[in-house]
């Protein structure tokens, strides 16, 4: 089923942590182009070095109309979209009585991120392609501590905006990832060391799989959704099994 990806061509929006990478590995891994894509030039350059095989990496800022439609232009016609972190750098915890309006707005870039991206790359995109989008956890597993509710809550529209999606572009089909607590992402960079420390202990402990996500984990998932052909409207929590606990 995988050699279906032979000779396509998958773009990646996001570019900013180990996920998307390991989605591009994969891609190539399997004989698909890829296009990496992300708003600094610098972390572009920076995660290309990381990889080995031919890429074509562009910037585009995707929460700019104009950036995102000169995006898909300049790189044509493709056949499957994958959107990963978008906005998640603007998605901090924060109890709703201390929240922003400016937090609250900014945590919902996520959304507004991923409608861009999917409208932007519509007029290019093959009719028999696919658009997988990512969510979150969060929609289904919330914290007692809180402060998680607009993070959940942008989750859950790019959720119900993929499904509402599979209908509304099919035959094109539209696909929704939800990964747990996953390693080497901004978010996970962006804590103390001990902090992860703690968050690998915790995952060993109470996780029945028993290790915190890899990227290459989510990878994995991406690309069964990207190659299976009746699958379509799913939304696919990758967890390990967080939900159950």
């Amino acid at each position: 089923m995988f050699e279906s990806l032979s000779g396509k061509k998958v773009v990646i929006m996001g570019a900013s942590s180990g996920i998307d990478l390991a989605i591009a590995e994969k891609m190539l891994a399997v004989g698909a182009k890829v296009v990496l894509s992300h708003a600094s030039q610098e972390q572009l350059d920076a995660a290309v070095a990381l990889i080995s095989g031919e890429i074509e990496a562009k910037t585009v800022n995707v929460l700019q109309e104009d950036s995102v439609n000169a995006f898909f232009e300049e790189i044509g016609n493709f056949d499957h979209l994958v959107v990963t972190a978008l906005g998640d750098r603007n998605m901090p915890r924060s109890l709703l009585t201390e929240m922003t309006l400016e937090t609250a707005q900014g945590g919902m870039e996520k959304f507004w991120g991923t409608f861009l991206a999917v409208r932007g790359g519509l007029k290019t995109l093959a009719k028999d392609g696919s658009i997988t989008l990512t969510s979150s956890v969060s929609m289904f597993k919330h914290s007692k501590m809180g402060g998680i509710s607009v993070i959940a809550a942008a989750n859950s529209a790019v959720a119900v905006f993929g499904r509402a999606l599979a209908l509304e572009l099919a035959p094109i089909r539209v696909n929704v990832v939800a990964p747990g607590l996953i390693e080497d992402t901004s978010i996970w960079t962006s804590q103390s060391e001990s902090e992860r420390s703690d968050l690998s202990k915790w995952a060993i402990a109470a996780l029945p799989v028993e290790h915190l996500g890899q990227p290459k984990e989510i990878a994995l998932a991406v690309l069964s959704l990207l190659t299976n052909p009746y699958m379509t409207g799913v939304i696919l929590p990758v967890e390990g099994g967080v939900t159950l606990i």
